[in-house]
């Protein structure tokens, strides 16, 4: 069902000497299967999984999975599951029964609702979890949270489970029933295999074959039980110090002399004999090589007719539509999310009323018809001031709203899109989430003034689109931003650089003359939003003033609203490409 055959895996280092990671790996794994993949920290385990994953592609070689060379017709992302090595892959505000069934809903398309329930049962009754069902991610111990990583692995019935590290890091007992549990996961669907890379040696007897790797060569392939007896060893701990005695090449090449014989030995049949039987010049790297091993793995039709055909996945507005129902809960349930926005929401209403408040009383004259420069000038100040003050406030919001959204769940955003979760999906969940979120903001901010008496001349409701529009731009910037980024602090200081830019560069209130001010302004997003709110008051009597101490051109509110639109697209642009760049 599996063969990887002669994959070497080698990382071009700029200035330095590429890093051979995997070197001429090759082993044959049938159905049913439980395989061990052993090795230190170093050995390329993860590479490996990563290999089969489909997340990477190997330097050279072949890796056929199903009859079918991966490199050129990839595995459906519900033929292969993986349990990562990471802890942080979980939510910790939804219970372990909401976890299952999220990653039902974002895997399998076309279940019931009793179906999925009722799959969902099945998983956690088979890995233990029926009876902490009910209780948060956050209350799980470290081994209760492995149980629900691969119970998420095991949604979409895939025939290929990869396994990363599960049980490292445990106590001796949970480890021993962590790989109980792979046996179970073997068991439960006929012809499964699982592969479990792991450099803990304390059952390797659980295994059916081993896989052991020494910086990046196999140095055996066979029964756990052969281990001490072809390493001249007495007990499994003295396997690594035994490795560290010659270096890796000499152990591939003892391998590589020795595998058939172990091969005959032990009985293992069709494991080994596409390797053992091999004629030697097919074995090199190269096109005849490749066609034998795909011409090998297609030889027996009857095994071809026992190949499930994947699960579907769900559409991509099933999974958005998912998305934007599980953010919206995860906000609910985390005081430490919703009460800075709800607070951040009232200061800034308030501040910004507050700011207005003193001077309110001369855009009032202004309106009703005193237009004495002692009441004309303070009243065209206090309405640019307002404006500033309000786009300033936007951008803030904004900049909370967006710069750590993406960063803060890498993970877990890897974890899913590996299960097969569409990058359009996911940005759409998270338009779906933050728009009503920035539309709140910016009616809450343009309306508080209207309420409190703090009442600005000219279209309120163009000023009030426009708000609305700058929160939704810059949102979408720092959406980008948080998009390619490793980490969710480093996204918030660069989105927070790109807001003082923003005030800095905006050109209103620095007068930049109009050349200058017409090659920056349009890089600037805060200009957008101010500058088409100051033409709305153009047919008020603050309008000619406001001309007179500030030099830079105003857009008009539809030009404003373009340029708007077009920023709020680059940042789109910029949160795809960031999504769909590989980590």
């Amino acid at each position: 069902m599996l063969e990887v055959l002669n994959v070497s895996q080698i990382i071009v280092r700029p200035k330095r000497d590429a890093l051979t990671v995997l070197n001429q790996v090759s082993f044959g794994v049938p159905r049913g299967h439980l395989m061990g993949v052993i090795g230190a920290t170093g050995s390329g385990k993860s590479c490996l999984i990563g290999l089969l994953m489909g997340v990477e592609q190997a330097s050279s070689g072949v890796i056929a999975f199903q009859g079918k060379d991966t490199s050129i017709s990839p595995a459906h992302p519900n033929s292969i599951a993986h349990v990562p090595a990471e802890d942080d892959t979980l939510i910790g505000v939804l219970t372990v029964r909401e976890t299952v069934m999220s990653a039902l809903m974002l895997r399998v398309a076309g279940q019931s609702s009793d179906e999925r329930v009722g799959k969902a049962s099945h998983i956690l009754v088979g890995l233990g979890l029926e009876m902490i069902a009910s209780q948060r991610v956050t209350t799980l111990t470290l081994a209760e949270c492995r149980r629900l990583k691969l119970a998420l692995a095991l949604v979409s019935d895939a025939p290929l489970v990869l396994c990363d590290e599960f049980t490292d890091g445990l106590d001796v007992q949970s480890e021993q029933e962590l790989t109980a549990l792979l046996k179970f996961v073997v068991s439960d669907q006929p012809g499964r295999i699982v592969i479990h890379a792991t450099q803990t040696l304390g059952n390797l007897s659980s295994y059916d074959t081993v896989v052991i790797l020494h910086e990046g060569h196999v140095c055996f392939h066979g029964p756990a039980r052969a281990v001490a007896h072809y390493f001249s060893i007495s007990t499994l701990e003295e396997l690594y110090p035994r490795l560290s005695k010659r270096p890796a090449e000499r152990w591939g090449d003892s391998w590589s002399r020795h595998r058939e014989s172990y091969y005959e030995a032990f009985k293992l049949g069709d494991l080994g004999q596409s390797l053992a039987e091999r004629p030697e010049e097919e074995s090199t790297e190269g096109g005849k090589g490749k066609a034998s091993a795909l011409k090998r793995a297609n030889s027996n039709p009857a095994d071809e007719d026992n190949f499930t055909t994947p699960q579907a996945l769900p559409s991509v507005i099933t999974q958005a539509s998912h998305l934007i129902r599980r953010r919206w809960s995860i906000l609910r349930r985390t005081q430490g999310e919703w009460l800075p926005h709800l607070v951040l929401l009232i200061l800034a209403s308030l501040l910004a009323s507050l700011l207005v408040a003193p001077n309110t009383g001369y855009i009032s004259a202004s309106k009703r018809g005193a237009l004495t420069p002692e009441i004309l000038w303070p009243a065209a100040y206090t309405c640019a001031m307002a404006l500033f003050i309000q786009m300033l406030l936007i951008l803030i919001m904004s900049v909370h709203n967006g710069s750590r959204e993406i960063a803060r769940e890498r993970t877990l955003l890897e974890r899913e899109r590996r299960g097969g979760l569409r990058v359009s999906a996911y940005l759409l969940g998270k338009l779906g989430f933050l728009i009503p979120i920035v539309l709140v903001q910016s009616l809450t901010l343009g309306l508080f003034g209207e309420l409190t008496g703090c009442s600005l001349p000219g279209n309120g409701s163009a000023r009030l689109l426009l708000l609305m529009l700058t929160g939704i731009a810059f949102t979408s910037l720092c959406l980008g931003i948080s998009a390619r980024c490793r980490s969710a602090e480093r996204a918030q200081n660069f989105a927070w650089m790109l807001l003082l830019l923003n005030v800095l560069l905006c050109g209103a209130l620095l007068g930049f003359p109009r050349l200058l001010g017409g090659v920056i302004q349009p890089l600037i997003t805060a200009y957008y939003g101010w500058s088409g709110s100051v033409e709305t008051l153009k047919d008020t009597a603050v309008f000619v003033p406001m001309t007179q101490f500030v030099k830079t051109w105003f857009a008009t509110p539809t030009g404003a609203i373009a340029a708007l639109l077009l920023h709020a697209f680059i940042g789109l642009v910029l949160t795809l490409s960031g999504l769909r760049k590989t980590r």
